[in-house]
């Protein structure tokens, strides 16, 4: 179940933008909709191949900056994404996504791209295990990248047929999150402090803070819901997905993903 408490507290004016990159086809930058998602969205850069246009470019001046592919296709953040997708899938552990992941000296961090599969192709038309992946992908430092097969085709609310989640469709995690990571610059930038991870596909917990605010992200890559004592239900102003508040302590279910928030 998916629960949103307090985002008003969180949420900017969305010509606000955060380091995240924004990938299409110079298709999608010449659609009627890319004036309008460049005013609701809130990515700094747009990767748009095979190049942009002269009106996208005309569109986007002063608001964005456009990059080339190839700051994104490194090997090193390629391999990042294989990674996180196997951890999405329950293949590997947490300790072991931590291990082989930190120090691979990635600049960019995506799902999917051009050269893979789709991200809903890779996890399945649930749009439950995709939701998961983004989750993880915004709420871990460094640049995401998204891209408009990700998201629907870069459209909230895309036609019959396309693929989409109707979370990112309604705008309800995308949107927070980025702001989130706008308002807090240490999640872009900062170092967080991992409390656990569980040697083998399960639990992540890991933790940022500056002065009084703490911000704490509990991450469910196994196959079973886990007992989690360390959340605070009266603390969790966020976002809860898979949280069950039913028994005598919390519990997190299968790609599960909430984040509590103490000032």
């Amino acid at each position: 179940m998916l629960t949103l408490i307090a985002l008003a507290a969180m949420l900017h004016d969305p010509t606000e933008r955060t380091p995240s990159i924004f990938r299409c086809s110079t298709a999608e930058a010449d659609s009627k909709f890319f004036a309008e998602m460049l005013e609701e969205d809130h990515f700094d850069q747009y990767c748009v191949e095979p190049r942009p246009s002269k009106t996208a470019m005309e569109i986007a001046l002063g608001k964005i900056k456009f990059i080339k592919p190839s700051i994104i296709d490194t090997p090193a953040n390629l391999k990042w994404r294989n990674l996180t997708i196997d951890f999405v899938k329950g293949k590997i552990s947490p300790k072991a996504w931590l291990d082989k992941t930190k120090a691979l000296h990635e600049t960019v961090h995506f799902l999917s791209s051009p050269k893979t599969k789709k991200l809903r192709v890779e996890l399945g038309t649930n749009s439950r295990p995709s939701v998961f992946a983004e989750m993880l992908l915004t709420s871990w430092p460094g640049k995401p990248c998204l891209t408009a097969d990700d998201t629907g085709g870069g459209r909230y609310l895309p036609g019959p047929g396309a693929e989409e989640s109707w979370i990112l469709a309604m705008n309800d995690y995308l949107g927070p999150m980025l702001s989130l990571r706008h308002e807090r610059p240490y999640l872009v930038t900062g170092k967080p402090k991992i409390i656990r991870a569980d040697a083998k596909p399960g639990m992540l917990i890991f933790s940022y803070g500056e002065g009084k605010t703490l911000i704490t992200f509990f991450i469910n890559n196994g196959p079973s819901s886990i007992e989690c004592p360390q959340v605070e239900p009266e603390h969790a102003a966020g976002i809860q997905y898979g949280l069950d508040l039913e028994g005598p302590k919390p519990r997190l279910m299968p790609q599960g993903f909430l984040f509590q928030y103490k000032e």
